[in-house]
């Protein structure tokens, strides 16, 4: 098939078709006709489909004929997001579109588990992790997608997902070769839970639309204490993780909270995760102010080299280039 072809229509392999809801497929369903060399609509989405109608489906998909239209693509990554392992063995995805199934589902899956931390949704989202994981890893050059999806929504699901997104680029350019499966999962665990203690913060000060006093700025530093408490209740021991939490708010120049650690007393979980964190609170949009576009929070953190790792920040300007993001935006480290 033509690659105009594959612009306009994605396969869908009997695999995926068999995720779907058996009586109500959620896009329209397209039949490629060898003998003329077209596409035909062979069903409307969410009309009811008979038990005869499911077999005929299934038929077509294991002979490759059965396809949607791209237009429809986030639908299907909608639906995707729910169902990650399939993108292990599912071939048909461009690398940004599979990215942004990986988005939908971090986001979803954080906002649920924020409303409900408990074991259960983290068993969940550790799964979903190690999809990711074991995605990257295959081929790590995959992380430079990540950062084409990043969301300026204001939420704390989408903070935590551009965190984890932005820190495992700086993680894997930073070992290289050396990048490891267990690796990935445990920066990334790290990075989505660092912010896990601001579901402790009344969502009234969460979500001012003015700066904060004083006393909401110590309402807002006491979200490492609780967000700890919460990983001790669900059993969370892992360096990284609780480095993360800890540490991602303390900066090289001693100037951070809730310790005052100067650089040489930061791990590197926490430094990495303290650029990740206040990259993503960047280009963020927040009640009181706007956000940035992403070669301005590049540049704006580059500018603010005493205070977070070099070799980071630089990675991080790097990391960007390669996906197009800096647009010939300068500033030196």
């Amino acid at each position: 098939m033509t690659d105009f072809f594959e612009e306009i229509y994605l396969q869908i392999s009997a695999t995926i078709l068999e995720s779907f809801p058996k009586f109500r497929p959620p896009v329209d369903l397209y039949v490629f006709d060898s003998a003329v060399g077209q596409v035909k609509k062979f069903h409307k989405a969410e009309a009811r489909l008979d038990t005869d109608g499911q077999a005929e489906v299934a038929m077509i998909a294991t002979e490759g004929r059965l396809f949607l239209l791209r237009d429809d693509y986030r639908i299907y990554a909608s639906h995707l997001s729910k169902r990650l392992g399939m993108l292990l063995v599912e071939e048909g995805f461009s690398p940004v579109e599979v990215a942004e199934i990986f988005f939908l589902a971090f986001r979803d899956r954080m906002e649920q588990f924020f409303e409900q931390p408990q074991k259960g949704m983290l068993e969940l989202l550790v799964k979903d992790i190690s999809v990711l994981a074991e995605y990257l890893w295959i081929d790590p050059s995959r992380v430079e997608f990540l950062t084409q999806t990043l969301d300026k929504e204001y939420s704390l699901a989408v903070h935590s997902t551009n965190s984890m997104f932005i820190g495992l680029t700086l993680h894997v350019h930073a070992a290289g070769r050396a990048v490891e499966k267990d690796g990935l999962a445990r920066v990334a665990l790290g990075l989505l839970l660092h912010d896990l203690g601001m579901t402790q913060v009344p969502r009234f000060i969460r979500d001012k639309q003015h700066f904060l006093v004083r006393r909401d700025r110590e309402s807002i530093e006491n979200h490492i204490d609780a967000g700890l408490k919460m990983l001790q209740r669900l059993k969370i021991a892992d360096p990284v993780v609780l480095e993360c939490m800890r540490q991602h708010h303390e900066r090289n120049d001693g100037s951070g909270y809730p310790d005052r650690r100067f650089g040489k007393d930061i791990s590197m979980a926490g430094k990495l995760c303290a650029v990740a964190d206040s990259f993503s609170a960047m280009i963020g949009v927040r009640p009181y102010r706007s956000s940035k576009d992403v070669a301005e929070a590049a540049i704006a953190l580059i500018k603010d080299k005493r205070k977070y790792e070099p070799t980071l920040i630089k990675l991080l300007g790097e990391a960007l280039a390669e996906g197009g993001w800096m647009n010939g935006a300068k500033a030196s480290v």
